[in-house]
């Protein structure tokens, strides 16, 4: 099959397809990159073309295909499995939910159940899996799971698994007598798993850092190149992929490149990997199995014309992908924002002026370091930095301060000048002013902790003060 052959090569760069949040140390508390930052970046708008000039070239192989007989025949033969579908996807969520329910895990293996009993009724949804006749209790189940995610982890963060839901609409659709109603389980299917790697391809925009440090794990994944150009591509590649699942260009060949390189990922990453994946290889499976279905016109379908195609393709990618991009950096910025309130409000034991004094300020300074990293500057007023009396009782204005980046804490610090090294990329540096026994200073019931935003580049580096 030389179409599958090239559709691999120009795919492969998908070996970066593991969900950062499973393997990295990730948190909202870290800001989001914004997207005119994102849109700068040198690989931003070549990658986007190269996207945009690849769907031609997809449209293309896609009609070398429609016109091939022995792709027909491979299709008509694949055709006379169609009705494993439903088997396909209960073995494939079964195995799931007893993976998660070895992992006391839900939905995701970062996602943790609430209380050991949602572990049994994992189980018992498993086993309902194991009939036809009760698959859609299942799926009410997961429908039901997805539900308490969104509860307990918001909505931002379970938009990566839309898949879910998806998976779980297939089993309840698959249980209407209704032809019309039950044809629709393989495009609401294949539009979770489309919608689910689209978005979670922004996470590698928008979250660099996350990625960064999962490459700083597996080197061997950049293939050589450097890790934020690769992670960059890898976006566009997994954005275009779950494109191209929603439109369904490329239709079987399409589900047999991804599942080829979800399986070479788990070399990569082990348990975690298929954990995660399991559920996506037997939606794929059923793509290879059941093609876009027979009931409902596949969307690249609309129109004969080549030219028409490759129109369509690039249109909507172009609408989806800024469509999908806007929302994504808002609900991560209003996510990030909530987060640092929280932990600006819940400060204990802090430790505020008298009536008599004025509250201890701090201000930050950072200049590049010709030879590499930053040199910090902590400017204080009515502060004293007192390593003398560290861990002693509390003296009003005098004390340490602690350094973050990211919401990591990195050192605690005694003096006002230190230097530091970041990632490239966005960072967020906060130092915090602390008094001799550990307390926090506060004005206004707020930390006196000032942040500053520093941007590190290949070449130069630029700081912009938040607060």
């Amino acid at each position: 099959m030389p179409l599958f052959f090239v559709a691999l090569g120009l795919l492969f760069p998908l070996v970066s397809h593991a969900h950062i949040k499973w393997f990295s140390s990730y948190g909202f508390e870290q800001a989001p990159l914004s997207l005119s930052a994102v849109f700068a970046s040198p690989y931003f708008w070549p990658l986007f073309a190269l996207s945009l000039l690849s769907l031609p070239a997809i449209v293309f192989l896609d009609r070398l295909a429609e016109n091939s007989k022995a792709y027909r025949k491979f299709n008509l033969f694949l055709d006379r499995y169609a009705s494993n579908s439903h088997l396909i996807m209960r073995v494939a969520m079964a195995a799931v939910l007893l993976m998660s329910w070895q992992a006391d895990s839900i939905i995701a293996p970062e996602i943790a159940i609430p209380s050991p009993i949602w572990g049994w009724v994992e189980l018992l949804l498993a086993v309902l899996l194991l009939f036809r006749e009760t698959s859609h209790i299942s799926g009410l189940g997961i429908l039901i799971f997805y539900a308490m995610g969104i509860t307990n982890h918001g909505l931002f963060h379970m938009l990566d698994y839309v898949v879910y839901p998806a998976v779980g609409l297939f089993f309840v659709l698959s249980h209407f007598k209704n032809e019309r109603v039950r044809n629709l389980r393989l495009p609401v299917l294949y539009s979770g798993l489309g919608f689910s790697l689209c978005w979670v391809a922004f996470e590698k925009l928008i979250y660099p850092y996350w990625g960064i440090s999962v490459l700083e794990q597996a080197p061997a994944l950049t293939m050589g190149f450097a890790k934020d150009f690769f992670l960059e591509g890898a976006a566009f590649v997994e954005f275009t992929l779950g494109y191209l699942l929603i439109i369904c260009l490329l239709q079987r060949p399409l589900a047999v490149v991804i599942t080829v390189v979800f399986i070479i990922t788990t070399s990569f990453f082990g348990k975690t990997e298929v954990m995660g994946h399991t559920m996506l290889h037997g939606a794929l499976l059923v793509f290879i199995v059941a093609g876009p279905g027979h009931y409902y016109q596949a969307p690249i379908k609309f129109h004969r014309s080549p030219f028409m195609r490759s129109l369509f393709a690039i249109v909507n990618f172009v609408l989806l992908f800024f469509a999908m991009a806007y929302p994504y950096q808002k609900m991560a910025s209003d996510v990030h924002a909530r987060m640092v309130a929280q932990r600006n409000a819940a400060v204990p034991d802090g430790i505020a002026a008298p009536a008599d004094a004025r509250s201890p300020q701090a201000e930050i300074t950072v200049i590049q370091d010709k030879h590499g990293g930053w040199n910090v500057y902590v400017k204080t007023n009515d502060f004293r930095f007192s390593p003398e009396h560290a861990g002693l009782a509390h003296r009003f204005g005098e004390g340490h301060a602690h350094v973050y980046v990211n919401g990591e804490k990195q050192m605690r610090l005694y003096g006002s000048w230190f230097h530091l090294n970041l990632p490239k990329g966005k960072s967020w540096l906060k130092v915090g002013l602390y008094s001799n026994d550990h307390r926090p200073y506060v004005k206004d019931g707020r930390p006196v902790a000032p942040e500053i935003e520093i941007l590190e580049t290949r070449e130069s580096a630029a700081a912009t003060h938040a607060h």
